[in-house]
């Protein structure tokens, strides 16, 4: 396969274009980005690379006949217009070569935020459930968005398989995001009303992207660890201590913080506290059948590694 890893300097991109590196049946890889990846990777040409620009002359002189497009927005920007031109422009322009060139495999990473934080979610959440990203949260607005542009353009281009995953929060020694940062305070200030969580390990995400490819397998997929673990578990496991404040008291000063910019306090706006309230879980069955995975690291043996990771850091 000669393949094209958009967003390949990203936490997720980098990664799958070092497993992909390893693989006999690779002979290629061109990872975009709009920045340098920290390392170079076997087999792989990096090319300095906005997605929402054409990607067509790549595609015509690299000879890509498989897309996996990682590239989007995961930490929350002020400029939302910005966010969405990135993440739904980028996919309209990659789709556009996609077709043009009528590649193989489109690979898209999405999210299970694409469901929504709803008091009515499903239990667990299938992918058969609807797409109700919430329209106040851009990244899971867009994540279900893109999803319909994704249905739409498989409808008519059956020719090209189209392969989805769907992951959960994504822990492991490397991961950084908000979250993340804001569980590592030694007072983590959360809703009192928290919901628990699921997790994925990289190293299962990364293996299963790989999977796919391999196999040219074509679908919808979860991808979620069995069980969870509640918040205040997770601090007390990085050695913090857990502060709940109520909804209605937490959601206006978070808000006003954000808008603000007092990163020291926040790192995301209000809307995306509902994921810590809302049932959102999610069920890697279909996975499981249809592929024959077998999940390396439950939710508590993920988040466990994240925090050996943490604690070996230096202080």
């Amino acid at each position: 396969m000669r393949i094209i890893v958009t967003g390949a300097s990203g936490y997720i991109g980098a990664k799958l274009v070092e497993a992909l590196g390893r693989q006999d049946w690779v002979e290629q890889i061109v990872g975009t980005d709009i920045k340098a990846p920290s390392k170079k990777y076997p087999k792989c040409k990096f090319v300095l690379h906005d997605v929402r620009r054409s990607m067509d002359d790549l595609f015509a002189s690299e000879g890509i006949d498989t897309i996996v497009h990682a590239a989007y927005v995961l930490p929350p920007i002020h400029n939302r217009a910005l966010m969405e031109d990135i993440n739904k422009g980028g996919t309209q322009n990659i789709l556009a070569s996609a077709k043009k060139f009528n590649v193989r495999q489109v690979l898209y990473t999405s999210s299970t935020t694409a469901y929504g934080f709803h008091p009515d979610n499903d239990a667990p959440l299938t992918e058969e459930s609807p797409l109700r990203g919430n329209d106040d949260m851009t990244y899971a607005k867009n994540k279900k968005e893109i999803e319909w542009m994704i249905a739409d353009f498989s409808r008519d281009n059956p020719s090209i398989r189209m392969s989805v995953v769907r992951p959960c929060i994504v822990i492991g020694p490397e991961i950084q995001n908000p979250i993340a940062e804001h569980l590592l305070k030694k007072i983590v200030v959360i809703p009192a009303n928290t919901s628990p969580w699921q997790f994925v390990h990289e190293d299962d995400l990364i293996a299963i992207m790989t999977l796919l490819l391999e196999k040219g397998m074509a679908g919808i997929f979860n991808v979620a660890a069995e069980g969870v673990l509640t918040f205040e578990e997770m601090i007390r496991m990085l050695g913090n201590r857990p502060l709940p404040v109520p909804w209605s008291v937490i959601y206006p000063l978070n808000q006003l913080a954000w808008r603000l910019r007092l990163r020291f306090l926040t790192r995301f706006p209000s809307p995306a506290m509902r994921m810590m309230v809302e049932p959102w879980l999610a069920s890697s069955e279909k996975l499981v059948r249809e592929t024959g995975y077998r999940f390396q690291y439950d939710s508590r043996a993920a988040f466990s590694d994240f925090v050996r990771a943490v604690k070996k850091k230096p202080i």
